[in-house]
């Protein structure tokens, strides 16, 4: 963060101010997400690569309340759902980089998973001409390394075959 050029790549959903009109211009949410989860890297992206900006306000204050029970029900576990709209945001918007999102983390999330329909997201990309997550990488979040290539398998010593990773 920079007090001389205040911008963030991703921002914290749920706690954001945005102008009712460019909401609705670049579609609000992604209606395909179910509850929560993913929301704000879809935004993100969403005013990024479609040709808006994130700021942060150094005198701003924001509140956020919580409470002692989750009033939401997801249509199936809450890290499904989560997961399933991770994969609709990386579908949508991480180009030929949604590879990496697929073989990161701890777990290696179900490529083919059932995310619905995406026509309509990725039909409101082209007609915003957002640009590529290439763009965004080396413009908006340079300092995030996110190599296209990716290996796997195992990793042995040559001096002794035994031995592996």
């Amino acid at each position: 963060y920079s007090l001389v050029l205040p911008l963030c790549p991703v921002m914290a959903g749920g706690l954001f101010s945005i102008d009712k009109n460019y909401f609705f211009e670049l579609g609000t949410y992604d209606p395909g997400l179910d509850v929560w989860g993913g929301e704000n890297m879809e935004l993100s992206f969403k005013v990024w690569m479609c040709g808006g900006e994130i700021e942060i306000i150094p005198c701003s204050r924001v509140g956020h309340i919580f409470r002692n029970d989750n009033p939401y029900s997801f249509p199936k576990d809450r890290m499904k759902t989560v997961e399933r709209n991770l994969v609709r945001v990386a579908e949508v918007w991480l180009d030929e980089y949604k590879e990496l999102f697929y073989g990161h983390g701890d777990h290696l999330i179900e490529q083919g998973l059932d995310v619905g329909n995406l026509t309509q997201q990725m039909e409101l990309r082209k007609r915003l001409k957002c640009k590529s997550f290439k763009w965004y990488l080396e413009n908006v979040f340079p300092d995030l390394k996110a190599p296209i290539a990716r290996a796997s398998g195992v990793v042995s010593s040559w001096g002794n075959l035994h031995l592996t990773l």
